[in-house]
């Protein structure tokens, strides 16, 4: 015959906000063992009464010396002792454990109050192994004399065994129709056999049960009880949980409240947040894609607030209702550079995010600097034909006078693109490109058909400061047209990485490193404009050579550009406080004049060190290059950078 002897209520340290819960642990003791584990409680409870008596903590006269001690001088100490115990439990325990932790206006000043203050404490830490399911084990506060007067509390922990879930139990208490489709243990939710009754378990496999309900057709599942069973004489427990799910619930057409509807501002459309929305109206309500239209709506930058609510509707379903916010639409930006070898710069852009209330934007650029000054038009509808590809449209006039050439151009482009992972995209489009440029050879005029075709991979953290991930890029664009009036027709190819490693918390240290490689199909370099050809040196590029500067070179020592290039850098980037840092760098490269690299050549070094300054928009860089093997009459003893954003 099983005889059951009902504990204290014990609660697990962490509970559910979805309904109010009761945790009853319940130890059931053959009867052949009941008598002897109520002797063992006593036995267990005289042991503790002994530990704290003057016999066994102290002698009569070490008690009345720390009775009567100022209460300046009353030392202590802590620690936890147990045999075969796991780091993470002695963590928790040490976590848990206040005495000696404290502040000196809160410690004990007594042996009394710190006998009182060791019982209190032994109880919290007792209801961490059974958080544990170590619901066999016990934790027991002895205080000794030490040398010198101080006294030590030892918390001496026995774990015994784990109790283990027996069966873990899912019952509606409503009866849904679908009752028969839903799960009745937590074998669907992941439970696998043999695992122990920790409470952050059962709180989890709680969370999925209820997860799994809003996941297929359920949106308000209710927890009623949740009840767990503590067999001790056979370390087994059996969980309960009473829950009610509620009838199925099918998606309603979209509500669409936009707060700033009736402003200027409030111009999105609501055919065009419908549009984003990952469920059809008559779809099995489903919480994951609920969520998935509220990440979509928040990516497109054009809200300050997305929230949805559910609605009952009169039959079986439920009606989503998208509450938005949306910010200002229309922002400006300016921006500064200087270098030693290209001068200064500005640059502006004027951006409207949402011009015909569905996204769509368009970006006027203008840029003014000492070697480039140049207009840019870019639009870009979203969710075109699909909703993971974009169209895009580009114009730009420029006008571009360095060592190498001094160029006139005009493109415009149009572009389709498409976002193949979350974080790879592909391009294809067409274009249509005027340059006429003066180098050293003479003029050139080129009206040139373009297919451009771009991947890009971008799995790092930031944009303007990175410190984890990785950025890969290939460009492959064939040409095709007119080069002084002949025909000519030629392949740029073009690859490019960089990846970052962190250290430290904030962190403190970041590797970076950079390659770029590029091939250019052409018969002859003048084939190519001014523009489009292989350069390399500069910020940008190998710091400490002048801008443009590495490569081919005509009589005069000015650059022609080539029609291949190979670089590579490192970077050790320090943040020495939240807003400074020191970085030092090394670059290699070369720019050659054949179709492919030349690794004959030696490659032209440059290394230095630089400044950043931290701000919320990005880091101010200045950087300081020298050429560590400069060429005579060519390089300059060092070069100067200052710009926003890493250099790469």
């Amino acid at each position: 015959m099983l005889f059951t002897a009902f504990f204290a209520a014990l609660r697990f340290g962490i509970l559910q906000n979805r309904a109010q819960e009761r945790l009853i642990f319940a130890a059931r003791a053959r009867a052949g063992n009941l008598w002897a584990g109520f002797s063992a409680f006593a036995l267990v409870s005289i042991v503790g009464i002994a530990a704290f008596s003057p016999s066994s903590a102290a002698s009569p006269e070490a008690a009345n010396t720390a009775a009567s001690r100022p209460a300046a001088n009353f030392q202590f100490a802590t620690r936890i002792e147990g045999e075969k115990l796991p780091d993470e439990i002695r963590a928790l325990l040490d976590d848990t454990m206040a005495l000696g932790k404290e502040q000196a206006s809160v410690k004990p000043t007594t042996l009394g109050q710190l006998r009182r203050r060791a019982v209190e404490e032994a109880d919290k830490l007792n209801d961490v192994l059974r958080s544990e399911a170590y619901y066999n084990g016990r934790v027991e506060p002895v205080i000794e004399e030490g040398k010198g007067g101080r006294f030590d509390l030892t918390y001496r922990v026995t774990l015994g065994p784990r109790t283990m879930i027996r069966s873990f139990t899912i019952i509606y208490a409503d009866n849904p129709s679908d009752a028969a489709s839903l799960p009745h243990d937590a074998t669907p939710l992941g439970l696998k056999p043999n695992r122990s009754v920790r409470a952050q378990r059962v709180i989890d496999l709680t969370r999925d049960a209820l997860t799994y309900l809003e996941n297929h057709g359920h949106p308000r599942p209710k927890l009623d009880e949740r009840k767990v069973i503590v067999d001790l004489s056979t370390h087994l427990a059996d969980v309960t949980l009473t829950i009610t799910a509620g009838e199925p619930k099918r998606f309603g057409e979209i509500v669409v409240s936009n707060k700033n509807a009736k402003d200027i501002e409030g111009r999105t459309s609501a055919e065009y947040v419908r549009s984003l929305a990952k469920f059809k109206p008559g779809e099995l309500y489903d919480r994951r894609k609920a969520d998935a239209t509220v990440k979509a709506l928040r990516q497109t930058s054009l809200f300050d607030q997305v929230s949805i609510d559910l609605q009952d509707e009169a039959d079986d379903r439920v009606a989503p209702q998208l509450t938005l916010a949306e910010r200002p639409h229309r922002s400006i930006g300016v921006g500064a550079s200087w270098s030693s070898d290209e001068g200064a710069g500005v640059r502006g852009f004027w951006e409207h995010r949402n011009i015909l209330g569905g996204a769509e934007k368009l970006r006027l650029e203008l840029n003014i600097a000492q070697t480039k000054q140049d207009a840019k038009a870019e639009f870009m509808k979203p969710h075109f034909l699909r909703d993971d590809q974009s169209l895009l449209g580009s114009f730009e006039v420029a006008h571009e006078d360095t060592d190498a050439y001094n160029e006139d151009s005009m493109k415009i482009g149009t572009a389709l693109s498409r976002k193949l992972l979350a974080s790879l995209e592909a391009s294809a489009g067409v274009s249509f490109e005027i340059y006429r440029t003066r180098d050293s050879s003479g003029n050139h005029a080129y009206r040139l058909f373009g297919v451009p075709l771009t991947v890009r991979y971008d799995g790092s953290n930031e944009l303007l400061d990175p410190t984890e991930g990785v950025r890969l890029g290939a460009y492959l664009t064939p040409y095709g047209g007119t080069s002084n009036g002949s025909a000519t027709a030629f392949t740029k190819f073009e690859a490019t990485g960089s990846t970052y490693w962190s250290f430290g918390k904030r962190p403190d240290l970041t590797l970076a490193l950079r390659g770029r490689y590029g091939l250019m199909l052409a018969k002859e370099t003048l084939d190519v404009p001014g523009s489009v050809r292989f350069y390399a040196g500069g910020g940008g590029s190998i710091r400490g050579y002048g801008y443009q500067l590495v490569g081919p070179l005509d009589a005069a020592r000015e650059p022609l550009g080539g029609r291949s290039v190979v670089e590579g850098s490192a970077e050790a980037r320090y943040r020495v406080t939240k807003t400074i840092g020191v970085v030092a760098f090394l670059d290699a490269g070369n720019a050659y004049s054949t179709a492919t690299p030349k690794f004959s050549q030696p490659l032209q070094l440059g290394a230095g060190v630089g400044l950043r300054y931290y701000t919320p928009i990005g880091p101010v860089r200045a950087d300081i290059g020298v050429p560590l093997n400069p060429r005579p009459g060519i390089d300059n003893s060092f070069q100067v950078y200052f710009s926003l954003g890493q250099a790469f």
